[in-house]
């Protein structure tokens, strides 16, 4: 493995960071405090290339390949979990569609969401559970030339926001997970509603929403790929966004450790700044060694991800390590702030409501325990 970084990921790195640092981060407090979707970073992100810069450039992409997108997670997440969360969420819209789609749906659909003029949402978990997926019950009835959907997905990022919902669904209840299909539904297709906005303990500016379908009528033209191969496809989409989820973790863990280390440089106690303490050192060591290890690790499973084929195990194992570390790391940034570290003037104490969801979404860190000790198995 080559741990050398080429030109564009360096451009691309210091290019989204300063963007990051300037446009994203001096929002995120009061995204946070609104409960506030940001329209204009949807804007401003398509305009920089980033929903699509690890799609091919005959779609609209930059063609980058998934370190780079890696790479650009990570720097968008470390000024603004939240848009990180928005981000994650457009790119398992959209490799619904890279994955299976037709020539004529890629360009229809695809290349608008690569350019930034589509937001895209994935629909698949439901209020009965996300991992469970075969309990799914939403249900998509052939009708003539259309698909008629009736049920209920929940914990949608994106939700209303999005123009495009990658939704799966039950063609064949009898089938279980082989009676699964995707589809593509457009926003303001009738029969699509949306419930209240959740309420979220952090990550508060990417809003998830219920997404209701009540008789919503779609062309048979909008099925992905052929009906009963939803379950496959959703779970080489979530493999694939497990690697977006541990960016988010880098970015996360780097934002924290970045606070912590200029807190302790700045904060004085018995006469000298705290990071004079050999104490206090050891906390940021222990941080950036778990840090170097996270950010490692998802970019060798960013690197399998291109060579195409199932990367289950490496993406378990990159969100499992990266969730976990960003865990200790965010909660020693507090530690070392002190009281200050629970104040919401200081960005930590954000980093630790945000912090939470990522041993949760895209699968808890037990289900990547229970997908990684399966390959060990087998």
């Amino acid at each position: 493995m080559n741990f050398g970084y080429t030109e564009e990921q360096i451009s691309i790195r210091s290019m989204v960071h300063e963007y990051a640092k300037n446009v994203l981060a001096p929002r995120a407090k009061e995204l946070d405090e609104k409960n506030a979707f940001p329209l204009e970073h949807i804007k401003s992100m398509g305009e920089l290339g980033l929903l699509g810069i690890a799609y091919p450039e005959e779609f609209g992409g930059v063609g980058a390949d998934s370190i780079t997108e890696a790479i650009a997670v990570e720097e968008i997440t470390y000024g603004c979990a939240a848009t990180g969360s928005i981000l994650t969420a457009h790119y398992l819209g959209v490799d619904g569609l890279f994955l299976a789609g037709s020539v004529e749906q890629k360009k229809e659909y695809l290349t608008p969401g690569c350019k930034g003029e589509k937001l895209f949402a994935f629909g698949l978990t439901e209020p009965i559970g996300g991992t469970d997926v075969g309990s799914m019950k939403t249900t998509a009835v052939k009708d003539g030339d259309d698909y008629v959907l009736n049920g209920m997905k929940h914990f949608i990022t994106n939700g209303k926001y999005a123009d495009i919902i990658v939704v799966y669904a039950k063609t064949d209840t009898s089938k279980g997970n082989k009676g699964i299909s995707a589809f593509i539904v457009e926003n303001g297709t009738e029969g699509l509603s949306f419930g209240v906005g959740d309420d979220k303990m952090g990550i508060r500016g990417a809003t998830t929403d219920e997404v209701i379908f009540e008789n919503c009528r779609i062309p048979k033209e909008n099925l992905l790929g052929e009906e009963g191969d939803g379950f496959k496809l959703a779970m080489q989409v979530v493999d694939r966004g497990r690697i977006g989820i541990a960016a988010m973790a880098v970015g996360l863990s780097q934002a924290a450790l970045d606070a912590a280390v200029q807190y302790a440089k700045e904060r004085p106690a018995f006469g000298n700044p705290i990071a004079e303490y050999q104490g206090l050192q050891w906390m940021m060591a222990e941080m950036k060694a778990d840090l170097e290890v996270s950010r490692m690790y998802t970019y060798y499973a960013a690197s399998l991800k291109d060579n195409g084929g199932r990367i289950s195990q490496e993406a378990a194992i990159a969100k499992l390590i990266t969730s976990e570390a960003s865990q200790r790391i965010v909660h020693k940034a507090v530690q070392i702030h002190g009281g200050y570290g629970y104040m919401k003037e200081f960005p930590v104490e954000r980093y630790y409501r945000d912090q939470r969801i990522l041993e949760i979404f895209e699968g808890t860190s037990q289900i990547q325990k229970i997908v990684i000790a399966s390959h060990l198995l087998k």
